[in-house]
Order: structure tokens, then sequence, then C-alpha cells
């Protein structure tokens, strides 16, 4: 996706390609933390996950408005879609991946009920 952002605003010419990269690598940065804080709650505790992944989109979303600011991205024509589009692919991401570790938590707990009974 990046590569296609990256193409798209070198064909029209419009400057802050800096920008777009130091956004790029900090949602990337972003999207790992909050992939490896979800994989070691799923080990300490599985149950949590959901609310793991509550307080990491509001905590992600905080940062990146911060971000925002700094990166001065306001200053960029249409801006609010070029933060937009690439945030909500990273959320859908991280809600699949939440997604299929509660989903695996799930099958443990009950396989371990199973054999419990």
């Amino acid at each position: 996706m990046f590569f296609v952002h990256f193409a798209i605003w070198q064909v029209l010419e419009t400057g802050f390609e800096t920008t777009f990269i130091k956004y790029y690598l900090f949602l990337t940065l972003l999207f790992t933390m909050v992939i490896t804080i979800l994989s070691i709650i799923k080990k300490i505790y599985p149950t949590y996950i959901g609310f793991a992944f509550m307080g990491l989109v509001m905590f992600k979303l905080m940062i990146m408005f911060l971000i925002m600011k700094k990166l001065n991205l306001s200053e960029v024509p249409h801006y609010k879609i070029h933060f937009i589009i690439p945030y909500l692919i990273s959320l859908a991401l991280e809600t699949l991946y939440s997604v299929k570790l509660i989903q695996t938590t799930d099958t443990e707990v009950q396989e371990k009920d199973e054999k419990n009974q």
C-alpha cells in the first residue's frame, strides 16, 4: 500500500514525500507494537485480549494525532484522506488478528474444560 500511495504521490508531483515516509514508518512501528503486545497478552492473560485490543486502539489513535501534528500533516492537501485510509487498513488487520487470537483462546479453553470433565 505504501508503494501505491508513494507512486501516486510521485505522479502528481505534489511534494511531501518525506512526510509520508515518516508517517508510514511510524504507522508500521505502531502496528508491530500492537501485534506484539497482543501476542504477549495472549500468553499471560488470554481472557483479556479484547480489553487489551480496545486499550491499544485508543492509545494508538491518541499517539497518531500527536504525531500528525508533529509531522505537520495538516499542510498536505486532503490530509484527512491520506491519514485515515492507511490507519483504517492497519486497524482492520489488527482487528482480524485480535479476533483470531480470541477464537484460538476460546477453543483452547473449551478443550481444557472437556478434559477436566
